[in-house]
């Protein structure tokens, strides 16, 4: 789930690979509905647009069930 949503999230990019993954379960202040989620953090590489190799991180948080996606996001390494 974690890598479609990461990929969902890219436009028209190809050669898309996972590097590196990560999870760990972080404590959350201001959400009220879950005191405790679930942190996937994958190092992704792809090749966007104008053929240049990008090197980012997709950082998925879930709910503490782990079956529900609450946000996502993508970043520099």
């Amino acid at each position: 789930m974690s890598k479609d949503e990461i990929l969902n999230k890219l436009r028209k990019v190809h050669s898309f690979d996972v590097t590196g993954f990560n999870e760990d379960t972080v404590s959350v202040e201001n959400n009220p509905d879950f005191k405790k989620q679930i942190r996937y953090t994958l190092d992704i590489s792809f090749v966007d647009s104008n053929n240049i190799l990008q090197k980012k991180k997709g950082i998925v948080m879930f709910t503490p069930d782990g079956q529900t996606i609450i946000n996502s996001k993508i970043t520099d390494q």
